[in-house]
């Protein structure tokens, strides 16, 4: 009976995962070459692949949400921006109203007769 080295899992992050591959875009080797340098069986690599390319397109649809997502974010701040405005408009012309109404009660006052 042959004992066999054992060998844990070893758990790489995103950004790990990101390196290798990117190494093997810009460093011109095999994915086997690449695999025992790393330690890692050329079927993970293969997966790894496989597993950014969808995380990828799954990336650009959400995107494409965020930026309709953004689109009507805008539309609603500049409805909010005219309403602002118009309530601006409003309190002044309602504050005009009242100036012009004291004055006239006080006008009144002075006019009346006292007793």
């Amino acid at each position: 009976m042959q004992i066999s080295e054992i060998t844990t899992r070893r758990h790489r992050t995103k950004s790990q995962k990101i390196q290798i591959l990117n190494e093997l875009e810009t460093g011109g080797m095999t994915i086997s070459f690449l695999a025992r340098k790393h330690g890692i069986h050329p079927v993970t690599i293969h997966k790894w692949r496989r597993d950014m390319s969808k995380e990828n397109i799954k990336e650009q649809l959400d995107m494409e949400e965020i930026l309709q997502e953004l689109e009507k974010i805008k539309e609603e701040n500049a409805n909010l921006k005219k309403a602002v405005g118009n309530l601006a408009v409003d309190n002044e012309i309602l504050k005009t109203a009242v100036d012009v109404l004291k004055k006239n009660q006080r006008l009144e006052k002075l006019k009346s007769p006292k007793k």
